[in-house]
């Protein structure tokens, strides 16, 4: 079957009052090696941390297997790839997500420079959210395209952006940058199906209660309001993107279930009305991109 079995992207929102096939406590991450281990695939999952990371191995076996894993470092995430590929009964990479992220101190705008000079800001949140994420959207397509794109094979890439890309948050400058790039990177990606069969979409979380926040922070937003959404609900939507292949160029935000009665919604937010000037430039831009 030849690679463009995917129609070229069309805007058009998903229906997500529909959940997936399941039901699952931890982050995101964990979340969705436990969901999609329960709908049956073999899931390939890498953590620095690991003694969890074992822990949840052992938990899982044989559908879930771990590799520690700097996703800041090339060669740490291409070891990932390999054993996912090795541990897979067909030894195809069909799914990968991109689900590192990590937030913090404002490094620009928070940052003291003592002694009259300027110092280099400390970049790890970029390189851990967009550094990390083009190493993963580097070797997904590298492994995508090792295998046939037939009914069974999928070729499915889910990056983590956040609610954060879609406002304007005052004093989180480093944070805003990196989760904005996030959402570039799936639309760059979601108009190239009809080239390599890939698919791209996004998940955009609101607040998430997990071990990762501490209690201080938790109790601050909940004093202001913040109702907080759930990480198996984010686990939840990756699993509807990734078992629907007519899914592709969304982005799903993470909410509380008040918002939305799974948890999760496409946001709708990543196309123009017709006749915009900002369609216009879109169109211009696609006749122009030798990608398109």
């Amino acid at each position: 079957m030849s690679s463009n079995m995917y129609p070229a992207y069309a805007a058009g929102v998903v229906d997500c009052t529909v959940p997936p096939s399941l039901a699952r406590a931890g982050g995101m991450g964990e979340q969705a090696t436990r969901a999609f281990a329960a709908a049956g695939a073999y899931v390939t999952f890498g953590d620095l941390n690991e003694t969890s990371g074992l822990l949840l191995q052992s938990e899982l076996r044989p559908n879930a297997q771990f590799v520690k894993c700097d996703v800041t470092d090339f060669e740490s995430q291409k070891r990932l790839f390999k054993a996912a590929k090795q541990n897979s009964p067909s030894k195809t990479v069909d799914i990968a997500i991109a689900n590192a992220g990590i937030s913090g101190t404002d490094p620009i705008l928070k940052g003291e420079d003592t002694g009259g000079e300027p110092s280099a800001p400390d970049l790890t949140i970029l390189n851990v959210n967009v550094v990390g994420v083009a190493y993963t959207c580097k070797l997904a397509r590298f492994y995508f395209l090792q295998h046939e794109l037939t009914s069974g094979r999928d070729r499915c890439l889910i990056v983590l952006s956040s609610a954060a890309a879609y406002a304007d948050v005052p004093g989180r400058l480093v944070y805003m940058m990196s989760k904005f790039a996030v959402r570039g990177a799936m639309r760059a990606l979601r108009r190239g199906t009809v080239h390599d069969g890939i698919r791209a979409c996004a998940l955009a979380p609101w607040f998430v209660e997990t071990n990762f926040v501490s209690k201080e922070v938790i109790q601050f937003l909940h004093s202001k309001g913040v109702k907080f959404a759930n990480a198996k609900d984010a686990a939840d939507a990756m699993l509807h993107i990734a078992s629907d292949k007519s899914i592709n160029g969304r982005c799903f935000a993470v909410v509380n279930r008040e918002e939305a009665p799974l948890g999760y919604y496409d946001m709708d937010l990543d196309d123009f009305t017709d006749g915009s000037k900002a369609g216009e430039q879109q169109y211009q831009f696609l006749t122009i991109s030798h990608a398109a």
